[in-house]
């Protein structure tokens, strides 16, 4: 749920892009060199754009299921929700994080602002929405640039995509010889999350991505979200087919 003072205007993936890769040159002034994988987005909340940034039950204060962060305009504050404050969540958390500063860079201008309420609620049911979607690809953006992604897939696969005909790889997700497929997809992943040091994202999300920018091409007749979750039937679903924690 997002509050607005104005309609939040269309903005396609090249101009999210941009912004997200302005952040990232400016964090990188910041610091004095080239930001490169791991992104530290709760860094470049803190220090950088000066947003307090907290854990806390969003389910409680907010009286709402399935709250993942919550933001505070006039106070520069952002709250995610401490559910995801785990080490099998930090994907998650890094993602949601990423999803809030997106809110913050693109949507800031739009939002009505109330001291005692959030101005953006971010909830998996409402994903599909279009501030909601912006937030979460400016977030896929930041925390795995195309161009490093890229890198590290080349550097782990060579120059031509990895084309999934099939959900089950012949011989099976952990063997020598990687069988593209469905279900070696993490198997994938984890060869690119090494290869670029992605190392604050979840393999989901970096499956997501590499669909995204081409580099594994699915033509079977399920898409990554589906599959993924039925591996995790008792996950929360997940904010958006093309950046996800």
């Amino acid at each position: 749920m997002v509050r607005y003072s104005k309609p939040i205007l269309f903005l396609s993936k090249e101009q999210i892009c941009r912004e997200a890769e302005d952040l990232l040159c400016r964090w990188s002034d910041f610091i004095g060199q080239k930001a490169v994988p791991p992104i530290p987005v709760e860094a470049i909340a803190e220090k950088h754009l000066g947003i307090t940034l907290e854990y806390d039950d969003l389910g409680e204060i907010l009286g709402l299921p399935d709250v993942l962060g919550a933001t505070w305009v006039d106070e520069k504050r952002i709250v995610i929700n401490k559910s995801l404050a785990t080490e099998k969540e930090e994907g998650r958390l890094n993602f949601t994080c990423g999803h809030e500063i997106g809110h913050w860079v693109l949507h800031r201008q739009f939002l009505s602002s109330n001291d005692s309420e959030p101005a953006v609620i971010c909830r998996t049911s409402r994903a599909k929405s279009r501030e909601e979607w912006q937030a979460d690809y400016f977030s896929a953006c930041l925390l795995m640039p195309a161009g490093e992604v890229r890198g590290a897939y080349h550097r782990a696969f060579g120059s031509q995509p990895l084309v999934f005909h099939n959900e089950k790889s012949c011989f099976g997700k952990h063997a020598f010889f990687l069988d593209p497929a469905l279900d070696s997809a993490g198997e994938i992943a984890c060869r690119v999350k090494t290869a670029g040091n992605f190392l604050n994202v979840s393999k989901e999300a970096l499956c997501y991505r590499l669909e995204e920018l081409c580099l594994i091409q699915n033509r079977t007749n399920k898409s990554l979200p589906a599959f993924f979750r039925e591996k995790t039937p008792s996950r929360p679903k997940p904010l958006n087919k093309t950046s996800l924690v």
